[in-house]
């Protein structure tokens, strides 16, 4: 899971703040002594790109997937740059109010002037998330207040959640079967 990356520097798009996608690289660099990021392209025609972002981490792995239009300026430099600013989202790095890259948040924003925008998406962990880390600190015997962490994000629910799925309930016999006096 990305480290705190709540004060890194942010711009202004249209009244929401953005942290630019140079900044989440550098932060996962900063967070990352060895990790792999990489970029494809998945379709490439006469109208439109493609790309796929791939963050491998240890063993987990995050994707991004942006497209652009060619009637754009540098179409494969925005198209690859909204992919990256998308997977470090899902990582961790860099969300404030949601995934999207600059250039999505100024496209979405040009589209919908005169109209109300739509509400962001929070990313603080759903009540459902919570009332499963809840059940299964009951299930395994597991203190909750060690697991239910105020204002958690919904990605420290989900490995907070994979990590109570991988603790075994521990059965009082066993305890003192292992003792070694």
């Amino acid at each position: 899971m990305a480290k705190e990356t709540n004060k890194l520097p942010t711009i202004d798009i249209k009244g929401k703040e953005y942290v630019e996608v140079k900044t989440r690289v550098l932060e996962l660099h900063r967070q990352n002594d060895s990790c792999s990021l990489t970029t494809e392209i998945l379709s490439d025609d006469d109208k439109k790109v493609v790309m796929q972002t791939r963050l491998k981490i240890d063993n987990r792995i995050f994707t991004g997937i942006a497209s652009e239009n060619k009637d754009q300026d540098s179409p494969y430099e925005n198209c690859e740059t909204s992919s990256v600013g998308r997977c470090l989202g899902f990582y961790g790095i860099g969300i404030i109010e949601s995934i999207e890259s600059s250039d999505g948040m100024t496209k979405y924003h040009n589209k919908t002037s005169g109209s109300e925008p739509l509400k962001a998406v929070s990313n603080e962990a759903t009540d459902k998330q919570i009332a499963f880390i809840k059940k299964l600190c009951t299930e395994k015997e597991v203190d909750e207040l060690d697991y239910v962490i105020e204002g958690m994000t919904k990605i420290e629910a989900s490995e907070i959640i994979e990590t109570l799925n991988g603790i075994k309930k521990i059965n009082k016999s066993d305890e003192t079967e292992n003792l070694p006096f």
